[in-house]
């Protein structure tokens, strides 16, 4: 297969740093560059098969994986020239954890599975369920989609997976910006799902950040444009914290991820985090603190009031000079 379909045209990955431009200026951070669309797609329902443990499955799991390794080996030399550092800190990581990531391609799986096994599970959501030999790789080789309905039955079939596999000491990777945009190089607000996992089941956080190196050559041969170098960086675990319940756990491993991938960020761009975003009442209080903007006034005032008063505040004035 040839890798460099992956690359997009000049056209399409302006208009996805524009679309980024805009949903950073009004605080949607978790929205999707572009509209999502199921064509191409299999349903994601009851019949989906999450657990895979007949025979067959397990087969086919092996000989996809075996296929998989060497297409993500030939991405992450070719495509993004991945480095991985911090390997150091899986050394304390026994059983079953949730890994977490920035969100910035359509081939940052590939960079997680170099960084911490290529064996493991990733949720998406259900709109990834594509048909044919792509789809046939995603379900053997981990992949737990979401159903974008939330439908009671097949939610239940996807928590019950959830459980077996952390009590089984699977990785499982989430994307907790929830929204993919490419080569975005901010960490976003976190939406709270990956860290309920965690908090419910006692299991730690693996926190990993992507950074990104532009290429000195932004377009191929083809005029595509390149993927810019990644490094991927494997920060400290987080652990649910003991003393605390779930819910106040969900919010401490929450906090923590963030606030981990914020010095990972500054420390490799020298840059503090700052947010282009124009700040309302209603922006997220995480967004306040890093946005570059002052808060705008939501009431703003009464030109014409405040006018009138002025006028007869100088009109009385005149009075009593004369």
């Amino acid at each position: 297969m040839d890798i460099n379909i992956l690359k997009e045209t000049q056209k399409d990955f302006a208009d996805a740093l524009e679309k980024q431009k805009e949903l950073e200026r009004d605080g949607n951070f978790n929205q999707d560059e572009n509209e999502n669309t199921y064509e191409g797609c299999d349903p994601v329902d009851e019949t989906f098969n999450y657990l895979r443990r007949r025979y067959r499955d397990r087969l086919k799991h092996f000989f996809y994986l075996r296929a998989l390794k060497k297409y993500c080996r030939k991405i992450n030399t070719e495509l993004t020239n991945l480095k991985v550092v911090g390997r150091m800190n899986l050394l304390g990581v026994v059983g079953g954890c949730i890994v977490t990531c920035n969100h910035i391609s359509k081939v940052d799986s590939f960079a997680v599975r170099a960084a911490v096994g290529m064996d493991i599970k990733f949720v998406a959501a259900d709109f990834n369920n594509w048909k044919g030999k792509m789809g046939n790789i995603s379900r053997n080789t981990g992949y737990l989609p979401i159903p974008a309905n939330l439908n009671l039955s097949v939610m239940r079939k996807f928590n019950h997976a959830m459980e077996y596999f952390l009590r089984k000491k699977w990785s499982i990777l989430i994307y907790p910006e929830q929204a993919m945009w490419r080569e975005y190089k901010k960490p976003r607000p976190l939406k709270p799902g990956a860290f309920h996992y965690a908090a419910k089941y006692r299991r730690p956080i693996v926190p990993l950040f992507i950074t990104i190196e532009d290429k000195p050559e932004h377009l191929d041969a083809e005029g595509r444009v390149n993927f810019g170098d990644y490094t991927i960086h494997i920060l400290r675990p987080i652990y649910p914290h003991k003393d605390l319940d779930e819910r106040e756990n969900i919010e401490y491993m929450k906090n923590a991820n963030f606030e981990a991938w914020r010095q990972c960020y500054e420390k490799t761009y020298g840059v503090p985090l700052e947010y282009d975003t124009v700040i309302t009442e209603n922006t997220d209080p995480l967004v306040k603190q890093f946005a570059k903007k002052p808060i705008i006034n939501s009431k703003p005032q009464n030109t014409t009031s405040s006018a009138n008063k002025k006028t007869k505040r100088t009109a009385k004035t005149d009075k009593v000079v004369k």
